[in-house]
């Protein structure tokens, strides 16, 4: 069995970061990859220690945070492909045009096999340990069981998180493994630890409504749009300040 584990301080109480943890929804939205999972069901029972939650992912997707963001990059881009095989190999119920009657047929037989191997499934976690507001764990029922546990504890200036993830041997598939998984979770902390500390003023309640009201229930595609789009008009302002700023400079002088 390996083991990862990362601490992270947080300034934010221990019954309010707990309680975004658990949370799945927010907690799978501030994971770096939202966008492979989507969340089927919940057990009425939940969080309680034995309840089960479903989630839909791709086969070749990581079920948490076991592989990393450079898979899922790769997995978004093999969707897009997957689709456009799935166009080809339909020769049989829709017309299809020269380019694509010069593909081999059995290039088009290994892309529809691909893409039945890349096609979204189930997978059901279950509550190991429930005890708020100190530890929180769950598990992937799978012949390869991995753990994850999460622990707070109360400190001066807010909670300490220890995360810590139990996986098998056999999910170990190359040595850029363990480094991409501790690198996914440390961008997971830190985002649980800007949003967590989205509070004591006005304006970061504010934006906390904001994140919580739009923002975070955006896919990734979306949440690119959006900041390209701030980042756009910001530009636009610094120019427009730029400009008002010469000009008046310039009334000064001339």
């Amino acid at each position: 069995m390996q083991k990862v584990t990362k601490l992270i301080d947080i300034k934010a109480p221990c019954k309010e970061v707990f309680d975004t943890v658990v949370n799945i929804d927010k907690r799978m939205q501030l994971s770096p990859l939202w966008g492979l999972s989507e969340l089927l069901e919940v057990n009425p029972k939940y969080p309680e220690a034995g309840s089960s939650y479903r989630i839909q992912v791709l086969t070749d997707a990581p079920f948490g945070i076991a592989q990393g963001t450079l898979n899922a990059s790769q997995n978004a881009i093999s969707g897009l492909a997957q689709a456009l095989f799935l166009r080809m190999g339909h020769a049989d119920s829709s017309p299809i045009d020269q380019s694509e009657s010069d593909i081999p047929k059995q290039q088009i037989e290994d892309n529809k096999l691909e893409m039945q191997k890349s096609a979204p499934v189930e997978q059901e976690y279950f509550i190991e340990e429930y005890q708020p507001p100190h530890i929180f764990s769950y598990f992937l029922d799978t012949d390869c069981k991995t753990i994850v546990t999460w622990r707070f504890e109360s400190v001066p200036f807010g909670t300490r998180i220890n995360y810590e993830e139990v996986f098998c041997d056999e999910s170990i598939v190359n040595e850029d493994f363990i480094p991409t998984v501790r690198h996914v979770i440390s961008e997971w902390l830190n985002n649980i630890k800007r949003y967590s500390e989205l509070r004591d003023d006005r304006g970061r309640k504010v934006v906390k409504w904001l994140l919580d009201r739009f923002y975070l229930k955006l896919r990734p595609d979306q949440r690119r749009v959006v900041l390209l789009m701030l980042y756009m008009q910001a530009i636009g302002l610094a120019t427009f300040m730029i400009a008002v700023i010469g000009w008046g400079i310039a009334r000064l002088f001339f």
